[in-house]
């Protein structure tokens, strides 16, 4: 979507869901300082039930000088109609009567509910309806002044449920952009009111244990709320997960938290959602969201309590536990491969921070943290993914070709200091090498939704499916890994 071209209609109006909550509104306020910049007449409206009475949102709009009205109906001159953080035609906004000559463009990160077309962009894979506008707007080259910075900041805070729910690399790059620490502090004291306090407590006391994971139902209430009761249950010992719940108007709200080494927040957050909604976050802390309609589809007609429960029963009889050198698997009976030579990239640790920095390497696949050294080198695959090697297995393994590495990626892949926040981009380090005869595995595909824990990280696991394959490497069968299987068919060949 080029919106440089949203702002040749001259009378726009951007309008919030029914409740308008702090992505919503900040999502909104940074697109309409964006249009005014180019000269458009662009106005912050919503409409619903009733006008914003929280207290964090309208401390929101005072010090940012947000204008945002609630209004009955829209301005009979109404050029364009944008829908923020909702769909025109969804049942979550209200929809307005609008002249027939008005264009209408929905900008979302919700589960479509409406036909796309040319003017609909919907990112469901992305935490917050304000990474997607900060990534739009950065596209556009705009540059965004501390105000539209904070307030994006703010509405992907409350959104992930204080930054617990970040899915996309993009989410993470969004989460460290430069804000104001002492207005961002000053809404997160005001984020509870003594009605909501007694709503935490009464959700407490409401519990159902499944297994390892204990499920808390609370009442209606802001999604906010659910992370602050979450906080609280995975601090009371023998709870090593919890997933506290509430239904909305529009679907169930959910908070995840683990302490569990097996079981990450973001994966049983996605694997509840998944085909009724969208889930996800970081290993401790996650949440998600499964709308009614979702849930109607793909229940085969259950409550959605019920379908809940199901799910998360399903979720723990699903996948299979496997240990890097712990584990009973004759990888020697496997059949044997040798890796194509396909070039694929490296970069030394050291190149792109000094020896013995902390770095976290932020890919698609999720956050690798690590530290530099002279013997650590980063590998680049096809598709972008990035895993550690020592150097003595790749002099080894692979030829170096002193070309650079550059392939088209979705997601250029970034190493992060741990210490200072400061980002550097790894494809200007990468070099490209490919694989000697000498790189040899056993491999076999996975019969079942596995969990492997690699010799590189025994306290996080990798998680494979059906048609992945389980990777060890020739004659060191303890360090053993998932492969995807798009990757593998194009990358290994049996040797007969």
């Amino acid at each position: 979507m080029n919106l440089k071209k949203l702002a040749e209609n001259k009378n726009i109006v951007i309008q919030s869901h029914d409740i308008p909550d702090a992505d919503s509104i900040g999502s909104g306020f940074a697109l309409q300082c964006y249009l005014r910049s180019l000269g458009a007449e662009a106005e912050l409206v919503y409409g619903g039930p009733a006008e914003i009475q929280k207290p964090s949102l309208l401390m929101m709009l005072d010090a940012l000088e947000i204008e945002i009205r609630y209004v009955k109906e829209l301005p009979v001159y109404t050029d364009m109609l944008i829908t923020v953080d909702c769909q025109r035609g969804a049942g979550n906004v209200k929809s307005f009567d609008l002249p027939d000559t008005a264009a209408v463009v929905v900008i979302d990160h919700h589960r479509p509910e409406i036909t796309e077309d040319e003017n609909t962009i919907i990112r469901p894979y992305l935490a917050s309806c304000a990474t997607l506008v900060w990534d739009l707007l950065k596209k556009e080259g705009f540059n965004m002044d501390g105000r539209v910075k904070n307030a994006l900041y703010y509405g992907l805070y409350t959104d992930t449920n204080g930054m617990s729910e970040l899915r996309h690399p993009l989410d993470r790059d969004l989460a460290e952009i430069q804000y104001d620490a002492g207005f961002i502090r000053k809404l997160k004291n005001s984020a509870i009111t003594n009605d909501e306090l007694d709503i935490i407590g009464n959700t407490l006391r409401n519990k159902e244990i499944i297994g390892p994971v204990v499920l808390f139902r609370s009442e209606p209430c802001d999604a906010n709320l659910l992370g602050f009761a979450s906080d609280i249950a995975q601090q009371v010992v023998h709870i090593d997960c919890c997933v506290v719940y509430c239904m909305q108007p529009h679907g169930m709200k959910l908070s995840v938290r683990s302490g569990a080494r097996e079981i990450m927040a973001s994966e049983i957050a996605a694997f509840l959602c998944d085909g009724a909604g969208s889930g996800g976050g970081a290993v401790e802390k996650a949440g998600g969201f499964m709308s009614l309609k979702g849930i109607a589809e793909v229940s085969a007609g259950k409550e959605p309590e019920a379908y809940l429960k199901q799910r998360m029963n399903d979720y723990l009889s699903y996948f299979d536990l496997i240990y890097a050198g712990e584990n009973d698997i004759d990888f020697g009976a496997m059949k044997l491969y040798k890796k194509l030579p396909v070039s694929v990239g490296y970069a030394k640790s050291t190149d792109i921070f000094p020896k013995g920095a902390k770095i976290t390497v932020r890919t698609l696949e999720g956050d690798i943290d690590t530290a530099t050294a002279d013997d650590i080198y980063l590998m680049i695959g096809i598709l972008g993914e990035v895993y550690p090697i020592k150097q003595e297995r790749f002099e080894a393994s692979y030829r170096v070709l002193e070309l650079p590495y550059s392939p088209t990626l979705d997601y250029v892949p970034a190493i992060i200091s741990r210490i200072t926040g400061e980002r550097r981009e790894i494809m200007p380090f990468a070099k490209a090498c490919i694989p000697t005869d000498n790189k040899l595995v056993r491999a076999a595909t996975l019969k079942k939704p596995s969990k492997v824990f690699t010799a590189w990280d025994t306290d996080k696991y990798f998680t494979g499916q059906p048609g992945d394959w389980l990777v060890a490497n020739e004659g060191s069968y303890s360090d053993c890994y998932i492969v995807r299987g798009d990757i593998f068919a194009k990358t290994y060949a049996g040797i007969s």
